[in-house]
């Protein structure tokens, strides 16, 4: 995950590779708060009512920064009331005594309306005065049926949403346990709890309705967030770290699954087959997940304990996990020490690289290295610095990764050569576009280009920075379309190196 499209690039040419039959695989999608991006974070395992062990960690982790007050540490009792109203609310979904499943109806979901009719299905009724037939039912005629997949779907109305929250929190057992708890405004914490979720169902639509979004087979997933990942103030600070964790969902979810679940407590006994040979098959793959840009989720503890927690239970489930930012105090002491791999990709300032030299514990060799060889990318390659915990031993490198032009384009996030890729991913496609790049400008960036165009056009015209860039951007573009100036023969190129099997898309 990340904030900005740095990555479209990279899905981009996995799709190429991928053909057109696969690249369904790779996906890139950019969160926003609208219809059709809704993500329920109770959602469930097929045919479970209630969440395994680690789904329910993050639901309690979730919860607890959704009812954490701005810039301040959680309310004294909070994380307890949390636990027990999540328990609560899965509870009220079923049919014990007391319970209230969810009604189905018709028209909700026209794929699931479409397999009851299509499978001929006669589902339960339960009396009173509409006769209702409950979302579980149809989950479970499904499944007897082997239809899983539409199955999933209507399971998504059978679970809580965000406002089953404020039912379960006024239910007797937890009234009577969380309302003489009192904070310092004299509220109930049952009160503020309330309060804070109420905020979050008014400000976040998409979080508190059945899910909608659907990565369907994608195996490899970028999830861009600038537009739901604001700065500038402790609000937006929090709405950055809920985005982080629902990507976090979104992607990861089923990365922690494993065979020994399948006996959970929790498991149906005719589930248990189905998610046995699942459990076993995400066990054995090798699943990895990236979080860029870590700094801007670093005001919220819930995260960063997510974030440890998953460190710690990564290994045994194959689990990779990297944290990329700018300064090595934006990750915490728990953290970095679940880390075995330390990259440095370019020296911050002085003190940034005595922080990192002491912290790590680096040799003389190394910290002269983190001192004086990491100037960023360049023609050359891009040298880094690599300490990697291994099971017999430290190691401490000095490497340089090397690219070639059209991975260089497809990685490249700065903001003049993202403008410029968009532009012509929009006009030739991907494919297409990453080919031109690669001819016109090998090094990989036109910033240069850019830089010295933009400053010949505000002497020229007197514009402001800003509309001189997009201005040279938008002629660039064309101008590579055309193939005239500075992309004169570019088209006679291209051709040739779809003729050369040799052209460097990748150092070998």
């Amino acid at each position: 995950m990340d904030i900005g499209p740095g990555a479209q690039g990279f899905v981009s040419l996995l799709q190429a590779a991928l053909g057109q039959e696969r690249a369904h695989e790779a996906a890139y999608l950019k969160m926003q708060k609208t219809q059709g991006y809704e993500v329920n974070v109770f959602d469930l395992q097929l045919g479970l009512e209630y969440p395994l062990p680690l789904e329910r960690v993050f639901l309690e982790n979730f919860i607890s920064l959704l009812a954490t007050p701005l810039g301040k540490p959680p309310f004294e009792g909070m994380d307890h009331l949390v636990q027990d109203v999540i328990d609560e609310a899965y509870r009220l979904c079923t049919d014990v005594s007391g319970g209230e499943p969810k009604l189905y109806r018709s028209g909700t979901e026209p794929l699931v309306d479409a397999a009851i009719h299509h499978h001929n299905l006669t589902l339960p009724h339960h009396g009173g005065i509409d006769d209702p037939t409950w979302w579980r039912d149809v989950v479970n005629a499904l499944i007897d049926v082997g239809d899983y997949r539409t199955a999933g779907i209507a399971q998504r109305h059978a679970v809580p949403v965000l406002q089953d929250l404020l039912r379960a929190a006024r239910t007797p057992e937890i009234s009577k346990r969380y309302e003489k708890i009192k904070i310092e405004t004299g509220e109930s914490l049952i009160d503020v709890f309330d309060r804070y979720i109420m905020n979050v169902i008014k400000n976040f639509p998409t979080l508190a309705a059945p899910t909608q979004l659907d990565m369907g087979d994608a195996r490899v997933i970028m999830i861009d967030l600038a537009e739901v990942a604001p700065k500038g103030s402790a609000a937006a600070d929090r709405q950055t770290a809920l985005m982080y964790m629902l990507a976090r969902h979104l992607i990861a979810r089923n990365f922690f699954l494993h065979p020994e679940y399948a006996d959970e407590p929790v498991m149906p006994a005719k589930m248990r087959d189905y998610h046995l040979a699942r459990f076993t098959e995400m066990k054995e793959a090798v699943k990895r997940l990236d979080y860029d840009e870590w700094h801007r989720a670093e005001s919220a503890p819930q995260v960063d304990a997510q974030a440890v927690r998953d460190a710690r239970e990564g290994r045994k489930h194959g689990v990779q996990l990297g944290f990329i930012s700018q300064r090595p105090r934006d990750f915490s002491d728990d953290l970095m020490g679940q880390s075995t791999g330390r990259w440095v990709l370019k020296k911050g300032d002085g003190k940034d690289a005595e922080q990192l030299i002491s912290r790590w514990e680096l040799t003389s060799a190394s910290a002269w290295v983190v001192k004086n060889a990491l100037p960023g990318p360049g023609r050359n390659g891009a040298p880094f610095f690599l300490q990697l915990n291994a099971a017999e031993g430290m190691y401490e490198v000095h490497l340089i990764n090397v690219l070639g032009p059209i991975e260089l384009w497809s990685f490249s996030s700065t903001p003049g050569d993202t403008a410029l890729r968009s532009r012509l991913f929009k006009a030739i496609g991907s494919q297409m576009a990453l080919r031109y790049l690669a001819a016109v400008f090998p090094g990989g960036s036109a910033m240069g280009e850019i830089t010295r165009r933009r400053h010949s056009r505000i002497n020229e015209t007197g514009l402001s920075a800003e509309e001189a860039e997009i201005g040279v951007i938008d002629d660039l573009a064309q101008e590579i379309l055309d193939g005239r100036g500075i992309a004169v023969g570019v088209h006679d190129r291209v051709r040739s190196m779809d003729e050369d099997s040799d052209t460097p898309i990748a150092a070998e």
